[in-house]
């Protein structure tokens, strides 16, 4: 029993203590995760050393000397090594010549006169004579009401050259 006693023992003082033991998280599971990030914010504060960075000396953007480059095996071209021909009209983009200004009657021209004029003639009367009475305020008036009823009235539905759409609806 002694002996049995000993191995005991013995087993105690090779293995770690409880207290001491720290369990691994398995590679990938959260508890790492959480673990790296801890060490990250407890390295945020502490000093950098530049002339010992802890990264590869082919990553080391200070590197006087570029590293050659890697031998490069010659592969059958993928589907995506393709180069598009070049265009020689490319990046020339000439618009094509808008259409003419529409030419409006005599009628359309003196409603949008009068449309425009109106409020003019009004904003005009009341910053010169800082009020807006008598025959400006009527003339005005009258002037935008008069051409904004002609402009509707004279208002086209649909264009005559286009086909009846029987089911009235919008063209995508």
């Amino acid at each position: 029993m002694h002996e049995h006693e000993n191995n005991t023992a013995g087993d105690d003082e090779d293995r770690p203590q409880e207290s001491e033991q720290r369990p691994t998280p398995a590679p990938g599971s959260q508890a790492e995760q959480d673990a790296i990030f801890a060490a990250l914010v407890a390295q945020f504060d502490d000093p950098v050393d530049l002339n010992r960075p802890d990264w590869p000396e082919i990553e080391n953007l200070r590197a006087k000397n570029p590293p050659p480059p890697a031998p490069s095996t010659v592969q059958s071209p993928g589907p995506r090594d393709w180069e598009a021909a070049e265009d020689p009209d490319e990046g020339h983009f000439v618009p094509p010549e808008p259409p003419p200004l529409p030419t409006g009657d005599t009628t359309s021209r003196f409603a949008w006169i009068a449309v425009l004029g109106g409020p003019a003639l009004l904003l005009f009367d009341a910053l010169v004579w800082r009020q807006v009475s008598g025959w400006p305020a009527w003339v005005g008036l009258t002037a935008f009401l008069g051409g904004f009823t002609t402009l509707v009235v004279r208002m086209k539905d649909r264009d005559p050259d286009e086909p009846h759409d029987p089911h009235g609806g919008a063209v995508v």
